[in-house]
């Protein structure tokens, strides 16, 4: 009885479709940002000391290619410094959550998913040119080979970003990223720790070792970011004058 009467009185007095609501909206006085400019703001959110540390990277392992033979020291070196550049990623996206700031960036025009998947665009371009440029620095100077040392510098960075996405993903603690740290400490340990106990680690010896290492822990990576994914959108809402 109630349905049919819920329905009579919908049929009697049913709202109108709005008439020019694109139009009426359109003429408030709010600011209006393209794409790129949000993009662009973004990247000036990201704190100094993200650029700082790569910058650091970067120039370090210039000077030590200028001043010593590369050899695989040099390499375990790089590859051991190299995941703390994640770990200032990963502590950028963590911010929010850390200094409760997360309920006021998702009540912006751009849902708190959004924020953070272009702060991580931005902050994976920018590792992934740091990457590329150490390479170029590595060419010619070591018989290893692009590919093959592109997987020796990555692979702790990929093990790095993994333990790092598990701990974020399965615990809700706002001393996270000071976990994070320690996973990053533990992770940088290991690479040198493997290098010093197995001397011929960076040899055609454990080439399938690291090939191995590589593909299991880029699957792995990528599953956790997918939870990350999941995870934020619950979080996820836009203001309807906004959309």
């Amino acid at each position: 009885m109630r349905n049919n009467l819920k329905r009579k009185l919908k049929s009697a007095f049913e709202a109108p479709a709005p008439i020019r609501k694109s139009i009426f909206l359109s003429q408030f006085d709010y600011p209006k940002a393209s794409r790129f400019d949000f993009i662009k703001s973004q990247a000036g959110y990201i704190r100094k000391r993200v650029w700082v540390l790569s910058l650091l990277l970067f120039i370090g392992t210039l000077i030590g290619i200028y001043y010593y033979e590369v050899s695989t020291s040099i390499v375990w070196v790089v590859s051991s410094i190299f995941p703390f550049i994640s770990l200032a990623s990963i502590a950028e996206i963590l911010r929010s959550t850390t200094y409760n700031m997360d309920e006021l960036e998702i009540s912006c025009k751009h849902n708190f998913l959004e924020v953070s998947l272009i702060r991580l665009g931005i902050l994976g371009i920018a590792n992934f040119a740091v990457l590329i440029s150490i390479l170029l620095l590595f060419m010619g100077q070591t018989d290893f080979g692009f590919f093959r040392l592109g997987l020796y510098l990555i692979t702790p960075y990929l093990l790095n970003c993994y333990g790092s996405l598990f701990a974020i993903n399965r615990l809700k603690s706002r001393e996270i990223t000071y976990i994070c740290g320690i996973v990053t400490a533990f992770v940088s340990l290991l690479n040198a720790l493997f290098t010093i106990q197995i001397n011929d680690i960076y040899t055609e010896r454990y080439w399938s070792f690291w090939l191995m290492s590589f593909i299991i822990l880029t699957v792995l990576s990528y599953k956790e970011v997918v939870k990350l994914i999941k995870k934020m959108e619950g979080l996820q809402w836009n203001s309807s004058l906004t959309v």
